[in-house]
C-alpha cells in the first residue's frame, strides 16, 4: 500500500487522468543522498518513479523507516607547488633520492628545513 491511504491501483487511476504514470519500485533498501558537506541515507523508503510524457523520469522518496546523517570530512587538500630548486637542495643536503626529497618536502608542507632533518633522522 502506497501513503497517504491509496493503493497502487487507486493512485494510477487518479493520476491517470493527468497524464501521468506513477510506479512503486520494489525491494528498495535505501536511498543516498551525497552532499557536499553532508551524506543522508534513507533506510527502506517507500520510492515511486513518476513518468510525464516527454519529461525526464522523476523520483519521490516516502516514508523511511529510519534516516541517518552523516557529515562528510574535508577531503580537500590542497595541492602542494614544490620548486625543483627546494627538492635538489633538500637531496643534496641529505645525500637521498630528489624522488625521497620529493617525498619529505610533501610530507611536511613544502617545509625544507624539517623535511631535511626527517631525512637525516629516518635515512633515505
Amino acid at each position: 500500500m502506497l501513503p497517504f491511504g491509496l493503493s497502487g491501483k487507486a493512485l494510477e487511476k487518479l493520476l491517470k487522468k493527468t497524464g501521468l504514470k506513477v510506479y512503486q519500485l520494489e525491494g528498495v533498501e535505501r536511498v543516498i543522498i551525497e552532499g557536499s558537506e553532508e551524506r543522508i541515507i534513507l533506510i527502506e523508503p517507500t520510492v515511486l518513479e513518476l513518468e510525464v510524457p516527454g519529461q525526464p523520469k522523476a523520483y519521490q522518496i516516502i516514508a523511511p523507516k529510519d534516516v541517518i546523517k552523516e557529515k562528510k570530512e574535508a577531503e580537500k587538500k590542497e595541492e602542494l607547488e614544490l620548486t625543483e630548486e627546494d627538492v635538489k637542495m633538500v637531496a643534496e643536503e641529505t645525500g637521498c633520492s630528489e624522488e625521497k626529497a620529493r617525498e619529505a618536502l610533501k610530507s611536511t608542507g613544502g617545509d625544507i628545513a624539517e623535511a631535511i632533518l626527517k631525512l637525516q633522522e629516518n635515512g633515505c
